[in-house]
């Protein structure tokens, strides 16, 4: 009670598999019909989870976060799916959330790019770094053969991270961060040092990271991100942040 609900609506693909869908062989799964466009391709499907999320939030501080978004157009087209779902709810007398916050997971470098117009329709964003890094960097994270190129501290990676954080925030828009990058004692406290205020980690990590937030300057880790940013070698970076590179 009183606390947000955040939804993350269908996001298979990749390495998400459901049993009771066998889609068809991509040779690039990870970069195929996956997230957003599997649902905006399969309406029904969506339209029937976000109709059971309506009725589930009602009187709630809903919010609904549509995963692997590259355009303002996917978003616009899924916003108005809810909207239409809202109106046929409306219509049938079933008590619902009829404003729900709508937001975005950032994954993809081209919402780097479009975080300005994006924040001007979107209520919130949540950074997602596994896949965030996948892309940008170009290297597929479940391919062992390539592990040692996905780099978190690579500065490209650095740097599209502090971009979206300082496109939300300046729109008063909130952004968190989920993904192995937040749970990392090293890297939350870049986050911190960079703006980020809210975070989504397993249960297992929070006693680690408060612990940690409880005992940082934010002056100290503002400066540590300043000089971070300046870099342009990972090298560099991870001797900033105690990284072993080994």
């Amino acid at each position: 009670k009183g606390k947000p609900i955040v939804f993350r609506t269908l996001d298979i693909g990749g390495d998400k598999v459901l049993s009771y869908y066998h889609n068809a062989q991509e040779q690039n799964p990870g970069m195929g019909l996956r997230s957003i466009r599997f649902s905006l391709k399969n309406k029904q499907v969506f339209a029937q989870q976000i109709r059971a999320i309506l009725p589930a939030g009602y009187e709630a501080d809903l919010r609904i976060m549509f995963p692997m978004i590259s355009s303002i157009s996917e978003f616009i087209e899924a916003k108005e799916v809810v909207n239409k779902c809202i109106e046929e709810l409306s219509k049938a007398g079933i008590k619902h959330n009829d404003k729900p916050k709508l937001g975005i997971m950032v994954e993809l470098p081209s919402v780097v790019y479009l975080i300005d117009d994006f924040a001007e329709i979107v209520d919130f964003f949540s950074l997602g770094t596994n896949d965030f890094i996948q892309f940008m960097l170009g290297v597929d994270r479940t391919n062992e053969n390539v592990e040692s190129f996905y780099v978190p501290h690579h500065p490209a990676v650095i740097r599209g991270l502090k971009a979206v954080i300082d496109g939300a925030l300046a729109k008063g828009k909130e952004v968190s961060i989920c993904g192995d990058m937040a749970k990392q004692k090293e890297y939350a406290k870049l986050l911190i040092g960079m703006g980020l205020r809210t975070m989504s980690i397993e249960p297992i990590f929070m006693a680690d990271i408060q612990r940690m937030i409880n005992e940082i300057d934010i002056a100290e880790v503002q400066e540590l991100a300043k000089k971070v940013l300046e870099q342009s070698t990972t090298e560099k970076i991870a001797s900033l942040l105690g990284i072993s590179e080994n």
